[in-house]
């Protein structure tokens, strides 16, 4: 799923406007970054329980 979101990042960076990633405020692309990475987490931290049953 991150690296989903980086390639889709990284075209609209060339096609579009200059966005940066920016955590102080957090912008769009760099909450979306954090979304991506808590889905990612919580996909593994699930599968992971599923297993040791």
């Amino acid at each position: 799923m991150v690296l989903i979101w980086f390639v889709v990042w990284f075209i609209a960076d060339l096609i579009g406007d200059r966005e940066p990633l920016l955590l102080d405020p957090v912008n769009l692309w760099a909450g979306l970054l954090l979304f991506a990475l808590a889905l990612d987490l919580s996909a593994a931290v699930a599968g992971g329980a599923r297993g040791r049953r």
